[in-house]
């Protein structure tokens, strides 16, 4: 199989993808939601964004950006990721200056931005991408 290429079972089972080759890729954030972890310790924000023109043209880029949690340290890295992410869309401020308002976050579909991807080996999951870097377009 070619690096994104897609596979699909017989018995109907959605799409496989590979992930995507590591580096930079323009995109527009396509969804996002507010979802509660599955412990129920927390929430998170569930979001995927498009990529908008090359040979990956239409794949989706997955992230989740945990925003409250019971441990602290892990609610703030998720927040400080979403900040980054917001003002590379050129909210400045990032998500404080939305209120910490998750409510505001679909008022940027469609927003572009340049994200920078690597691959990781999840347990659970397998290759996936991970986004490691949010850019200005």
């Amino acid at each position: 199989m070619t690096i994104g290429s897609a596979t699909q079972e017989t018995s109907g089972e959605k799409k496989k993808y590979d992930p995507l080759p590591d580096g930079n890729y323009l995109v527009a954030m396509d969804r996002v939601s507010e979802e509660a972890t599955k412990a129920g310790t927390g929430s998170f924000v569930k979001s995927s964004f498009k990529v908008l023109e090359g040979d990956y043209k239409d794949r989706l880029i997955f992230h989740n950006f945990l925003i409250t949690h019971s441990n602290p340290k892990a609610a703030s890295i998720g927040k400080e990721q979403l900040s980054k992410c917001l003002k590379a869309i050129g909210v400045s401020g990032g998500f404080d200056a939305l209120g910490n308002d998750t409510s505001q976050l679909e008022g940027f579909l469609g927003k572009e931005l340049i994200v920078n991807v690597g691959t990781e080996n999840n347990a659970t999951y397998g290759a996936r991408n991970k986004v490691r870097k949010w850019v200005r377009k």
